[in-house]
């Protein structure tokens, strides 16, 4: 049930603009969020609908009816191609571009918003205002569906649990690392080895929180495997990989492949800038080509594919017709 909170304006908040005001008393809510909701009519001054911009007076009673995680806005311009659905769990093959689930400044457009028609039936009831699970201080388990997650600029196979019994399951395979993980790459440079793995510690940099590196962390491995090699002469040298990884941290694969001299072309987090390429990118080329794992409730074993996107295709494509001789 969606929380309903009401205020009333101090004498010394006369002349605030409504949606500042509301961001001053929501802290944990995001100004853009809260004028969405204005502008939705789940706000009212005095019981009337106002715009964000009105302002305040003393004594105006300000209500706020705090909509439920599944009535946040949904983005039917993203299409998400499903892969596989039954009534435990669903597997998708998520487009590069879009979020998991909403955290910071990322609330609206994600995968968990975009599919909730179909994983909203169980988890509906059990969400607080923020869209997390209720009663689950694990922030691993409390996102409604979310047992694993890709970055914002991974395409590819991710499943979601339709309800707790699964979710559950799943999360205790991924913690046991029975899951079993297929990533397509394509990086800079011509590896040292055609088949090989690296491991490492991977944690938080302590230069920049939003980076991880290989200079402090948990214990991480990442097993590779060579595809291709493409020589573009003068415009460089480019390998497409297979890429494994036997852990699960934040941005793994990203960092291992860094930390070996060969970043993924287009991450201009830890590579070069995605404009140095041979061609526009607009996001690092690493695609989550397979995932294989037991069924939540029938533990029979099961595997999905994701073909492999459009725009990486595309530059492969035109890496292979264009090889310089070696």
């Amino acid at each position: 049930m969606a929380d309903a909170l009401s205020f009333v304006v101090e004498e010394s908040q006369t002349g605030q603009r409504l949606d500042l005001f509301l961001t001053a008393h929501l802290e944990k809510y995001s100004r853009s969020r809260i004028q969405r909701w204005i502008e939705s009519g789940h706000v009212t001054v005095n019981g009337h609908a106002e715009k964000a911009r009105t302002v305040v007076r003393s004594s105006d009673r300000v209500a706020v009816t705090v909509p439920e995680f599944a009535a946040l806005p949904d983005a039917s311009s993203a299409e998400i191609e499903i892969l596989f659905e039954d009534k435990d769990l669903l597997v998708v093959n998520k487009p590069a571009g879009v979020v998991v689930h909403p955290a910071g400044r990322n609330e609206r457009d994600t995968l968990v918003q975009l599919l909730w028609p179909h994983l909203g039936k169980r988890w509906a009831g059990l969400l607080d205002e923020n869209g997390s699970v209720r009663g689950s201080s694990n922030p691993e388990t409390n996102r409604p569906g979310v047992v694993h997650r890709l970055d914002k600029g991974t395409s590819g196979v991710i499943v979601l649990a339709k309800s707790p019994e699964s979710a559950t399951a799943l999360c205790d395979q991924f913690a046991s690392r029975s899951v079993k993980k297929e990533y397509r790459a394509l990086v800079w440079g011509e590896l040292s080895f055609k088949k090989g793995s690296i491991e490492s510690p991977v944690g938080r940099s302590f230069q920049d929180p939003k980076r991880m590196d290989v200079s402090t962390g948990r214990w991480s491995a990442t097993d590779i495997q060579v595809l291709d090699v493409f020589d573009r002469g003068e415009a460089g040298v480019f390998s497409y990989l297979d890429v494994r990884p036997r852990t699960g941290r934040t941005h793994q694969i990203r960092v291992h492949l860094s930390a070996l001299g060969h970043p993924v072309v287009g991450d201009d987090v830890y590579g070069k800038k995605a404009g140095e390429f041979i061609t526009p990118v607009e996001r690092p080329m690493l695609h989550a080509y397979r995932l294989s794992f037991l069924h939540p409730r029938t533990r029979k074993p099961c595997s999905f594919t994701a073909e492999i996107p459009r725009d990486l295709g595309a530059i492969l494509k035109s890496l292979r017709a264009r090889r310089s001789p070696r």
